[in-house]
């Protein structure tokens, strides 16, 4: 059977038409907007949720509900974190802390749990003598001492040193049926002896206990950090005004960054280097709240408890407030309207612009937008002392960009893929239709020379049984067996059906996918296709004949503007038609060509047939005959006898090429196509002669 001058395939795909890259782009469009705004809005919701769940004013009802809230808020103290981390450890050798630990208390026999006041009036005589610039204690002397005489020892080293500051408490009193707050001053003997003295408070402190703001004090009261930085010359305008401004703590450090010495050493003679204590701001306070060795310990997560995750005392915190308020570095946070509007357009901008990449692509643009506004607000932290919660355009905004971008691109992508599917779904294996799909396939009209295999089948004496059965449900049944069989092996030995045509079937291998190993899953689809076939019609097998050769061809959607066809053209797919049409003139089952055979390998058994010269080609070509995969092949002693025979035809030693081809034949039980046909062309030659400058090859003038 003749193939068609180009053989096209039916796996016909519509052209891209302008209205359709119209509406592609409009889905694309609408995708980027309704992510612009949707991400905008989220990242507004939980800025706004953060500002309203405490970090900027009294704690307040998140408008979003609870939940939203707790996420804004925790996005915010996150961001506040997590520049501590990078920035690391300021070193303030200006300031130190003496501690009223337990090897204290048992060093100096204070076990009953109010330190003795009369150590404190000797340790703040020593601090005066070594030229200490101010004492703060951490303790609250609200009670006056059992000893009178006590606290008025203590009252005058306080004078003494003139820059003395004490802590008074907050405390809940049920007083007429409701709580209220009320002050702890200190007793009025140290109180009017110091150099001031205010609240010892954190407010707020956060639900992960952490102390992330200033307190200040109480409208009347302030705190006794605030006062103590006002009587050392922090630039501060001491008013209630000023005070009421929000400020955030600025950590120097984690646990135990500042100088510290226990209470007993610092209080012997020889405790401490000499001038130790020379110009420092000095803490004096326990590890348990308020001076009470009984009381529990106070203690607060810091930013840096994300490393280490270790607590710093209140003595510490306290330290880090006064320090913050004498070298005005504490920290401002960015206008609420600012934040809101910052993270609504990082929102927008991202949401918008990352549709329009493809997804590595948008989440390296992405994961770059999100580095960048965490480089930016750490920028802010150093230098200008603000933050912001930078985390939820960061951590938040981002991922939720990123999988709007790859969910859109997904979704244009997969309309794209579900159409290469339906257009190969027929034609080619699951699998591989997945891989074109997945693949940038081009449907446009046009096409490419590769280098693949291409095989043609054919029903052997088709068209006699057509005539003789004159039945056409019968003959379709018949086509329909024949094409599902051949079908089968193709596609499961990834192979693509190009074209039913009649009682044939046109495949490749190696397109439109490019595959290193197309020549052996080809002849593994032929070998298997012979060994399935034996379709029986009025006790009659009807044999399936392949045609097999490699080489380049042209292959694409092949056609014209208004019709194509995904297909194979050219020469190599005409030589394979000529070899499928070989085999009747052979009595063989599989021909392939000599460039098949070349990288083949040793993977199949095959033999060689002989120099042909066939309709179309200019030049003998050599003939092999497919026996099958060389594991599964049993000895074949004949060949060599073949190959001999062939040898002396080509010499023109015909007796001995007949009389071996004979051998062959015995050996076969009778029958082998390719040496019955040595043995008649031996007889022709005898009866007509040998041809006129015969070069060993033969002639086919037929296809």
């Amino acid at each position: 059977m003749s193939p068609p001058l180009a053989a096209v395939a039916p796996a016909r795909a519509k052209p891209s038409k302008p209205h359709r890259r119209l509406i592609r782009g409009l889905l694309a469009a609408a995708a980027s907007a309704f992510g612009a705004g949707i991400i905008g809005a989220v990242g507004w919701a939980l800025a706004d949720a953060s500002l309203a769940a405490g970090t900027y004013g009294e704690r307040a009802k998140p408008r979003l509900g609870w939940l939203v809230g707790s996420i804004g808020e925790s996005f915010a103290r996150l961001s506040y974190d997590l520049p501590f981390i990078f920035r690391g450890r300021v070193e303030q050798p200006g300031a130190c802390i003496i501690y009223l630990d337990e090897s204290s208390a048992a060093a100096l026999g204070q076990n009953e749990g109010v330190w003795n006041r009369s150590l404190h009036a000797q340790l703040v005589r020593k601090l005066t003598e070594e030229g200490a610039r101010a004492i703060f204690f951490d303790l609250v002397f609200s009670n006056a001492w059992p000893e009178p005489k006590v606290d008025e020892d203590f009252a005058v080293a306080i004078r003494e040193n003139g820059h003395v500051f004490l802590g008074g408490a907050l405390e809940l009193d049920d007083g007429i049926g409701a709580l209220q707050e009320r002050t702890l001053a200190p007793v009025s003997i140290l109180r009017r002896a110091a150099a001031g003295w205010g609240l010892l408070a954190f407010r707020p402190v956060d639900a992960d206990y952490s102390v992330r703001r200033i307190y200040t004090g109480l409208d009347n009261v302030p705190s006794a950090t605030w006062r103590a930085a006002i009587k050392l010359g922090a630039p501060l305008i001491d008013s209630p005004e000023e005070r009421a401004k929000w400020r955030w703590m600025n950590y120097y450090g984690p646990n135990k960054s500042f100088l510290s010495l226990s209470y007993d050493r610092a209080i012997a003679p020889d405790g401490s280097p000499p001038n130790f204590f020379r110009d420092r701001i000095v803490f004096i306070g326990g590890r348990p709240t308020l001076g009470a060795l009984a009381m529990g310990r106070d203690e607060f997560r810091t930013p840096f408890g994300w490393l280490n995750a270790e607590f710093s005392t209140g003595v510490e915190v306290h330290l880090t407030t006064l320090l913050n308020l004498l070298h005005g570095d504490s920290l401002t946070r960015l206008g609420a309207e600012r934040e809101l509007w910052l993270v609504l357009s990082f929102g927008v901008l991202l949401g918008g612009i990352l549709p329009l990449f493809r997804p590595h692509l948008a989440a390296a643009a992405a994961v770059l937008a999100a580095i960048g506004i965490g480089a930016a607000a750490f920028w802010l932290f150093q230098k200008e002392h603000v933050w912001f919660g930078w985390c939820i355009p960061a951590f938040a905004q981002t991922p939720l960009a990123i999988g709007w971008a790859v969910g859109t691109r997904y979704f244009l992508e997969e309309r794209r893929r579900t159409a290469l599917r339906q257009a190969f779904s027929h034609y080619l294996s699951p699998q591989m239709a997945d891989r074109i799909a997945n693949a940038d396939f081009d449907l446009r009209p046009g096409g490419a020379l590769v280098e693949a295999s291409v095989m043609f089948t054919d029903l052997e004496d088709f068209t006699a049984l057509t005539e003789r059965l004159n039945d056409p449900e019968r003959l379709s049944e018949i086509l329909t067996r024949y094409f599902t069989q051949t079908t089968s092996h193709v596609l499961e030995n990834d192979g693509t059906i190009i074209k039913y045509f009649g009682d044939a079937v046109l495949a490749v291998w190696g397109a439109p996918i490019a595959d290193k190993n197309h020549v052996q899953k080809a002849a593994l689809a032929a070998c298997r296709l012979h060994a399935a076939s034996g379709i029986e019609v009025d006790g009659r097998a009807l044999r399936t004949r392949v045609g097999l050769h490699s080489g380049m061809m042209l292959a694409g959607n092949l056609g014209s503007a208004q019709r194509f066809d995904y297909s194979v053209i050219g020469d190599a797919v005409n030589f394979a038609s000529r070899l499928e049409g070989l085999n009747k003139y052979f009595g063989t089952n599989i021909l392939i060509s000599d460039a098949t055979r070349q990288r083949l390998g040793d993977a199949f058994l095959t033999r060689c047939l002989g120099k042909f010269r066939v309709v179309g080609k200019s030049e003998a070509i050599v003939i092999h005959e497919l026996l099958g995969p060389a594991e599964t092949c049993g000895p074949a002693p004949w060949l060599e006898q073949f190959a001999r025979g062939l040898d002396a035809f080509r010499l023109s030693e015909f007796g001995l090429c007949e009389q071996l081809m004979q051998q062959v034949i015995d050996s076969r039980q009778g029958a082998d196509g390719p040496a019955s046909f040595y043995v008649s062309k031996i007889a022709e030659f005898r009866e007509d002669g040998v041809p006129l400058g015969w070069d060993g090859s033969i002639q086919f003038t037929s296809k």
